[in-house]
């Protein structure tokens, strides 16, 4: 008679909550995943801009120039203090970050994704002056990850420029 006023869960009830909150918890990586693709491209692109500014700011405070490598393949960006005259073998390591494997170097349009200067192999790279203007390397660096391409634009006076492609044009913003 106890096991009468006993109540529980049939096996059919938890069944069917097990399949529901399988159901939401796959949604909610479906829809997450993306999301978390663009917001690596545009911690990427942050990456990248400050890391370009951080070699113009040491050339300028340095009076020196400075040099930034981006190797596309390993996604690892550096700043050089190139320690004039130029020989490699005294140059020092400034600071150095790598970018997320989820982000790619693509761009919508089919062109080429990196216009830096090409050292060799994978890696591109741009050299400031003493006075902050790019020497060699003005161009582009387009990434892609989760949908979203954000393009990092450095001129020849050293100023930079973000942009996010809207799916027909780029527009300013990160």
């Amino acid at each position: 008679m106890a096991f009468e006023r006993e109540r529980g869960f049939s096996l059919v009830e938890l069944v069917i909550v097990m399949v529901l909150a399988g159901l939401l918890v796959t949604a909610g990586i479906v829809f997450a995943l993306p999301w978390v693709g663009r917001e690596e491209v545009r911690g990427a692109a942050y990456q990248v801009q400050s890391h370009l500014q951080l070699a113009r700011v040491h050339a300028i405070t340095r009076n020196r120039a400075c040099r930034f490598v981006l190797d596309a393949q390993s996604g690892l960006i550096q700043v050089v203090d190139l320690n004039d005259p130029a020989d490699g073998t005294d140059d020092t390591l400034v600071a150095s970050a790598t970018l997320p494997r989820t982000v790619s170097f693509a761009d919508p349009s089919g062109a080429t994704p990196i216009t830096l200067a090409a050292l060799a192999g994978t890696n591109y790279q741009a050299t400031y002056t003493s006075d902050g203007r790019v020497s060699e390397g003005a161009g582009t660096i387009t990434l892609n990850g989760g949908g979203r391409y954000e393009r990092v634009t450095l001129f020849g006076a050293g100023g930079l420029r973000a942009e996010i492609w809207d799916g027909a044009a780029w527009r300013a913003g990160t």
